[in-house]
């Protein structure tokens, strides 16, 4: 998969494959962290923005038949259309993804492209969806099968539901099972997360923000939109990282899949940073590994700037599910 940028910030041309590590590297001001923040917007997009145009009719046919079907092979031939289709919605966003001005992106171009080989769609999928109480359709996709099956759970009458979100989950599923291992769930650590470790706790006027202007809406928005709208003065990535620092109490009870699998590099973690991070009663410490003194625990605005713009990470390895 190769990620193609022009007209970017400080790049005129860029254009680079992503593989299982890529190093991006180069002087002060040639578009490192343009390059890195525009992948990340995209990635951070598909995921939970963009969906997948599915067939005219396919949703009416599930509710007059009670069932419905679409060829996975059929998206699989038109995978590059699809991706062309996300990039340029996306790049009509870029101004809210660097918090920047319309005018800097006039003549911008992003792009992802790929071959054949990059598309190996699910071989089997299995989901139920509708309410807490009440499961209103499922999508299946057995082993061996390019069909996906699509099967109301409840009777037509019943199925109150709108036809746009059974066509935008519909389009989800298709964009999950045919790219899901091409794109992954991205996290980032920005070179503004030293200071969201400091000032985490005086952070919370963005979800208060948040809920205002969810509050005042007239109109279905998109999830990007409202997030850009509500964060404007902030580059995407800034806003993920106090987003995730203030959520850390709650994150550090979740335990990743590094953290049950290869516990090893959590050891080499702790021995980086000469200690570990710890939420004891609500409150983030970091307690250093000096003996004969155990009890010693530091806040945030206490440690080393070291160890604060490593917090992300080690709540990362230990945490974060992909």
């Amino acid at each position: 998969m190769k990620i193609h940028i022009k007209n970017l910030g400080a790049l005129r041309q860029a254009e680079f494959e992503l593989g299982d590590l890529t190093i991006i590297c180069g002087g002060n001001n040639t578009g490192k962290t343009y390059a890195t923040y525009a992948l990340f917007g995209f990635l951070a997009y598909w995921q939970e923005a963009f969906t997948v145009r599915i067939p005219d009719g396919t949703v009416k046919n599930l509710f007059v038949e009670g069932s419905a079907q679409l060829n996975i092979e059929d998206f699989v031939l038109i995978a590059q259309d699809i991706l062309t289709e996300a990039c340029k919605n996306y790049t009509e966003q870029l101004s809210g993804v660097f918090a920047s001005a319309e005018k800097n992106f006039e003549s911008t171009e992003f792009r992802v492209s790929i071959d054949a080989n990059d598309i190996h769609p699910l071989d089997t999928f299995e989901i139920t969806m509708g309410s807490a109480t009440t499961q209103i359709f499922s999508i299946a996709k057995q082993s061996g099968d390019s069909n996906i099956t699509i099967s109301l759970l409840v009777e037509k009458e019943k199925a109150k539901i709108p036809e746009r979100a059974v066509n935008q989950a519909i389009g989800n599923v298709v964009k999950d099972i045919v790219f899901g291992q091409l794109f992954c769930n991205p996290f980032i650590a920005s070179a503004e997360r030293t200071g969201a470790a400091i000032f985490r706790k005086e952070l919370n006027f963005a979800r208060n923000r948040l809920l205002e202007e969810m509050g005042s809406m007239e109109k279905e928005l998109n999830p990007f939109d409202l997030l850009n709208k509500v964060y404007s003065d902030y580059a995407l990535p800034v806003r993920r990282n106090v987003d995730f620092t203030r959520q850390l109490e709650n994150v550090a009870k979740k335990e990743s899949y590094i953290s049950k699998e290869h516990p090893d590099l959590l050891n080499d973690f702790a021995d980086i940073i000469g200690g570990e991070y710890k939420v004891i009663r609500d409150e983030l410490y970091y307690i250093p590994y000096i003996p004969k003194n155990t009890r010693l625990r530091l806040t945030m605005d206490e440690s080393s700037s070291a160890v604060r713009s490593l917090l992300d990470i080690g709540f990362y390895l230990r945490t974060f599910f992909m």
